[in-house]
């Protein structure tokens, strides 16, 4: 009995993996980039960059995905170009259940620009924690928290002050060669489901800065004042 469930089980998989069709995205493979696609890489971001020959490679999550790391430096920047684990969700039969793992290159680089760029304008803020899932975030977008120990309602003064800090580090940004994009958030109350789903209000959620135009900075503020006017509401409040 055993043995015809093996059977079985083996036939299965092996359906599955020929019904499986993969389409990753453009500049993903199915094996380590090469040293020469990996200096490529660096010189298109800076023609006078140079990576290391040396490599080291790490393994995360329970996924097993692999980063191989490249030392380089970019615009005077001592960073890395990696070749990046990436799973790719399946098509056909079992859509999305048998993800797969390709390797696209990436670089930590604008990571660690933006940590320089608000350690100098903005010490007291916090960018995403520092893990190879960040450095090499698959959605290329990268998080700062604006006042993340702020548990009091800002008046409209500093929200307009907290507004144009973060236009303020979103353009010294942008004015470098970098690829990911960036999200601001402030911490505020929000609205939420509890495991009964029942609407809930939660204190520790935050609020978004959605662009940088003086009618953003109106909608910004306004989405603050009536995320702490939850608080005030008829809804269970949670921490």
């Amino acid at each position: 009995m055993k043995k015809t469930l093996s059977v079985i089980m083996l036939l299965f998989f092996i359906l599955c993996s020929n019904a499986c069709t993969y389409n990753p995205p453009e500049g993903y493979t199915t094996k380590h980039h090469t040293y020469e696609e990996i200096v490529a890489f660096a010189k298109s971001i800076d023609p006078n960059a140079t990576v290391s020959k040396e490599y080291t490679d790490t393994t995360i999550d329970d996924w097993n995905r692999n980063f191989r790391e490249y030392p380089a430096v970019i615009n005077g920047v001592e960073c890395h170009v990696s070749s990046v684990g990436a799973m790719v969700g399946n098509s056909g039969f079992a859509a999305g259940e048998f993800a797969k793992q390709y390797y696209v290159i990436d670089t930590d680089y604008d990571y660690l620009v933006l940590k320089q760029i608000v350690a100098e304008q903005v010490p007291g803020w916090d960018i995403s924690e520092d893990t190879l899932a960040t450095r090499y975030n698959r959605n290329n977008i990268l998080s700062i928290c604006m006042k993340p120990n702020c548990t009091e309602e800002l008046t409209d003064e500093e929200l307009e002050a907290v507004f144009e800090q973060a236009k303020a580090v979103y353009t010294a940004y942008h004015e470098l060669p970098i690829r990911k994009d960036l999200i601001f958030w402030l911490p505020a109350p929000g609205k939420a489901y509890n495991s009964n789903y029942e609407l809930i209000v939660k204190r520790n959620l935050s609020v978004h800065i959605d662009g940088f135009t003086e009618e953003d900075k109106l909608t910004f503020i306004d989405k603050y004042h009536e995320a702490w006017a939850l608080l005030d509401s008829d809804l269970p409040i949670y921490n």
